[in-house]
C-alpha cells in the first residue's frame, strides 16, 4: 500500500483526536502499511506495534482488531486510487492516462502483499471489495469511455476486465516474487497491446465478464475473516 499524505484529520466517534494520539495513529498506520506490505495479512497487531515502537495495548485503543485496522489503510488507499484516477481524466492523452492509472495501481500490487489480498481475495471481510468496487466504478468507467471515445482502447473493453488484469499482474508478481519482482511490467505490456485498438485487431473470443461475476467469482476465493 503506497503511502499518502492526503488524508483527514483524524477522527475518534465524531471527535477530533488529540494531537499525540493523532500521532501515534498515524504512526500505528505507516507501521502497519510496511508490515502488511511485506508480511500479508497474516501479521499481527503485536508485529505491527514492535514495528511502530509502542506498546500492543495503544494500537488496540485506536484499532480494537486486526479489520478496523485494515479497513482504515484501505480507506486511505481508496483515496489515492482516486486521486490517481481524477489524474488521469484530466491528461491530454486520454490513452496514456488510462495506462498511467493501471500502471500505478499495477505497482503498488507488486509492491504491496497486504493489498494484494484486500484487493484481489477480499481478505478480512467483504466491506473492502464492495467500497472499491462503489468508489471506483465511475472513474473506471470514465476512464474507459474517454481512451474508446480517442479511438486508443478496443470497443469490446468493460469495466470489468479491469480487477481481472490486475488479477492477472498480481499473479505474475507473486509468481516471480523471488527472482524478478518487476517483471510483471512485461506481462502489463502484452495485455496493452491487446486491448489497443489497432486495424488487424482479431474479435476476442468471449465476452467480458459481468460485475455481478466478478464479485461472485472473488467470493469463491475469499479466505474467512480472521480477528484478533
Amino acid at each position: 500500500m503506497a503511502e499518502g499524505s492526503g488524508v483527514d484529520t483524524p477522527m475518534e466517534g465524531d471527535r477530533p483526536l488529540r494531537r499525540d494520539a493523532a500521532l501515534n495513529r498515524e504512526k500505528i498506520l505507516r507501521a502497519a502499511r510496511e508490515v502488511f506490505g511485506r508480511h500479508g495479512l497474516k501479521a499481527t497487531l503485536d508485529d505491527v506495534a514492535r514495528h511502530a515502537g509502542v506498546g500492543v495495548g495503544t494500537v488496540y485503543r485506536r484499532f480494537p482488531d486486526k479489520d478496523t485496522l485494515v479497513r482504515a489503510l484501505f480507506e486511505q488507499d481508496l483515496g489515492m486510487r482516486q486521486a490517481s484516477a481524477e489524474r488521469a481524466l484530466t491528461h491530454p492523452d486520454p490513452w496514456e492516462g488510462f495506462v498511467d492509472f493501471l500502471t500505478e495501481m499495477g505497482a503498488d500490487l507488486a509492491e504491496n502483499r497486504g493489498l494484494q489480498e484486500v484487493i484481489m481475495l477480499g481478505s478480512h471481510s467483504s466491506e473492502p471489495m464492495e467500497t472499491m468496487r462503489g468508489g471506483m466504478l465511475p472513474f473506471l468507467e470514465a476512464l474507459i469511455q474517454r481512451a474508446q471515445e480517442s479511438g486508443d482502447l478496443r470497443a469490446e473493453v468493460t469495466p470489468s476486465d479491469i480487477p481481472v488484469i490486475v488479477q492477472m499482474l498480481s499473479a505474475a508478481s507473486q509468481f516471480t516474487q523471488g527472482k524478478r519482482p518487476d517483471v510483471w511490467r512485461r506481462y502489463f505490456e502484452i495485455i496493452l497491446n491487446g486491448i489497443r485498438q489497432r486495424p488487424d485487431n482479431l474479435p476476442l473470443a468471449t465476452p467480458s465478464l459481468s460485475n455481478e461475476t466478478v464479485e461472485q467469482v472473488m467470493g469463491l476465493v475469499r479466505p474467512a475473516s480472521t480477528q484478533e
